[in-house]
């Protein structure tokens, strides 16, 4: 898992920039149904009545059921992006992250990185290269951090527990599969840049980013997720 922070540098002529914020308050069209849903408290599972969110994230990890929908985006869980790359004579190379996250604490929280974006900000349009950077279909993992070129796409998974673990897809996914269903530009709101909502469905090992411990087995996970277009300009 990639560090949520600000970072900002100069290296031999390349600036280098991370950043994650959180989304602003959206408040879904939802319907009421009745199942199995997250408490909120990041122990994954619980039972009641849930409002199903615009955006959710749900499966199996290692045989627990996994339930979260953003409801209001204040309470409970909600949206967030965190984007992170390299800036060298006008060309942008880095990734872009949608993250889900308990409120708050920030976790357990979910993570979908996609890479590698490559833009050149003489030669590219930058919103029409955002909205046609996610295309739908079947995607490749990260297999390596070296596996990160400018321009080859791939896809990470990027997991915290309620106990702030981190977890991420890199690494050997025999049989693993991972699909985009969908994408929707969503407009630029007030104090939110524009978006692309996407809805996914996967299966992964989750390996211990610490490099020690027991992998975690991700299977019939689908989830909608929303990603800001934190492209610098």
């Amino acid at each position: 898992m990639k560090p949520l922070t600000f970072s900002l540098f100069f290296a031999c002529g390349v600036l280098f920039i991370s950043a994650c914020k959180l989304d602003k308050p959206v408040f879904p069209k939802s319907t009421t149904s009745t199942g199995t849903t997250d408490t909120g408290s990041g122990s994954g599972t619980g039972t009641g009545t849930t409002t199903s969110g615009e955006y959710y994230f749900k499966g199996t990890i290692d045989g627990q059921s996994i339930n979260w929908q953003v409801t209001d985006n204040v309470s409970g869980w909600v949206t967030g992006s965190n984007s992170g790359g390299s800036v060298d004579k006008g060309v942008y190379t880095g990734s872009l992250e949608a993250l889900l996250s308990a409120a708050d604490v920030s976790q357990p929280q979910l993570g979908i990185q996609f890479e590698t974006f490559n833009i050149d900000y003489i030669q590219n349009d930058e919103p029409a290269y955002f909205n046609s950077f996610v295309n739908t279909g079947a995607w490749t993992y990260t297999a390596s951090s070296n596996d990160i070129v400018a321009g080859k796409k791939s896809l990470e998974v990027n997991y915290a527990d309620s106990k702030g673990n981190a977890y991420t897809s890199v690494g050997v996914q025999t049989s693993s599969t991972v699909t985009v269903l969908s994408v929707t530009p969503v407009p630029a709101e007030l104090g939110i840049n524009e978006s692309l909502k996407i809805k996914l469905q996967f299966s992964c090992k989750l390996y211990p980013a610490s490099g020690s411990g027991n992998a975690l087995t991700v299977t019939n996970a689908e989830a909608t997720v929303r990603l800001e277009d934190l492209i610098i300009q």
